[in-house]
């Protein structure tokens, strides 16, 4: 009897374990969508990819939590969909995902309700199921409310951080703008009209606007809700956008002139590192690729010195975009990438990436013996850490294998 009640005690608890968190269906999308009509429930549905990071932070710490789970699970069929697979990818072509993880709300008939791009930590997503149960938050009844007028800095700013949440950030612009050319400025000192502006990126560098933030500044930051760390997020990405123009499309000599002169009203800690961007900008837009690289490899050994982490970030992004990026094919970058990695490989033979992306470069410069080595030794001590099958991994290997 004693054994019994223990097997009994043992299937209780772990049912009840196995029940936290979101319960996914594992049909089809038509089911889901039948089921949600039988139970007069929404639908939430994660689109997502196996090589997305902030999908799998999602899968593994968010989506299992029991305070989610009870939340979605009582008003919603919940569904996962890889949008590289199956029926996933004609879904991202029906609701138009270009960006993961994105996560719909829908009525039970398929239809959007609310939209949320990128990670969250648990309040912020169950605070997002509550906006697309509420009718009066659902973005579709925001952009009614703004077509219709209403003007007031704390609905206008909820509205474009729903936008932002939708990932609809080219309709972001045109709202900052007119938010900024109907708001007095004595009025921007406000933490809702600087949402605005801050969600929006409607600053222009220079504009009169720009002039009253910078000769206000300590008044900004002072306002509640608005402080340094916005204040600098705000000014600073209006000084970015505008350099960053200039190093697209002008002369070397401009870049400079146009990097001074932002100084006198706005620097950053990370001062160095936007310069180095905005160099790096300029360099890729005028095909200096060779200079480009150089500084990159350059930037890269210079950071390992003191920031292991950020350095090798540096390095495998740089030689990983000349493996991928088709303006590079005929740049000459492919040996000098591949050397840079082996270099590295040389101080930490661990480092998993190097190993993928010398796959990559060896594939382009047509090695394939090289190309099968590393990768076959991505998946090799991928395995012996613990890490799953990747379908971009399985892919370039079958790949290299039919040069």
């Amino acid at each position: 009897m004693k054994k019994l009640l223990g097997v009994m005690l043992a299937i209780f608890f772990c049912s009840n374990v196995f029940a936290q968190g979101i319960e996914f269906e594992h049909g089809t999308f038509a089911e889901a969508l039948a089921k949600a009509k039988k139970e007069n429930k929404m639908v939430f549905m994660d689109c997502y990819t196996t090589w997305c990071g902030p999908c799998k932070m999602l899968a593994k710490n968010i989506f299992p939590q029991k305070k989610v789970g009870d939340y979605f699970n009582a008003h919603f069929v919940n569904v996962k969909m890889d949008m590289e697979k199956g029926e996933g990818i004609e879904l991202q072509k029906k609701y138009g995902v270009k960006a993961y993880p994105t996560l719909l709300f829908m009525d039970a008939n398929g239809k959007v309700l609310h939209t949320k791009v990128g990670g969250s930590d648990a309040e912020g997503l169950i605070e997002e199921a509550k906006i697309a149960g509420d009718p009066s938050r659902q973005i579709g009844a925001l952009v009614k409310k703004y077509e219709e007028g209403n003007r007031d800095p704390k609905f206008v700013a909820q509205y474009v951080k729903a936008l932002y949440a939708a990932y609809k950030k080219e309709e972001m612009l045109p709202v900052g703008k007119d938010f900024i050319a109907n708001c007095p400025k004595e009025k921007l000192v406000n933490v809702d009209a600087f949402t605005v502006i801050g969600y929006s990126e409607a600053l222009e560098f220079g504009s009169e606007t720009y002039k009253y933030i910078i000769a206000n500044k300590e008044k900004f930051i002072a306002a509640e809700g608005i402080g340094q760390e916005n204040y600098d997020g705000v000014v600073g990405a209006a000084v970015n956008k505008y350099i960053s123009g200039i190093a697209t499309a002008g002369t070397i000599d401009e870049l400079k002139s146009a990097i001074e002169g932002a100084k006198k009203d706005f620097t950053t800690p990370q001062q160095k590192m936007m310069e180095d961007n905005w160099y790096s900008t300029y360099y890729l837009a005028h095909k200096e690729y060779d200079t480009w690289f150089n500084k990159q490899i350059a930037s890269a050994k210079e950071t390992l010195k003191t920031d292991k982490r950020m350095g090798s970030s540096i390095l495998i992004n740089t030689t990983y975009r000349v493996a991928m990026d088709p303006a590079f094919e005929g740049a000459g970058l492919y040996n000098k990438a591949i050397t840079a990695v082996e270099d590295y490989l040389k101080e930490d033979r661990e480092m998993l990436a190097c190993y993928y992306c010398l796959a990559s470069l060896y594939k382009k410069s047509k090695n394939k013996a090289k190309a099968l080595e590393n990768i076959n030794a991505f998946i090799s001590k991928n395995a012996k850490k613990g890490g799953k099958k990747d379908q971009r991994v399985m892919a370039l290997k079958e790949e290299i294998e039919k040069m």
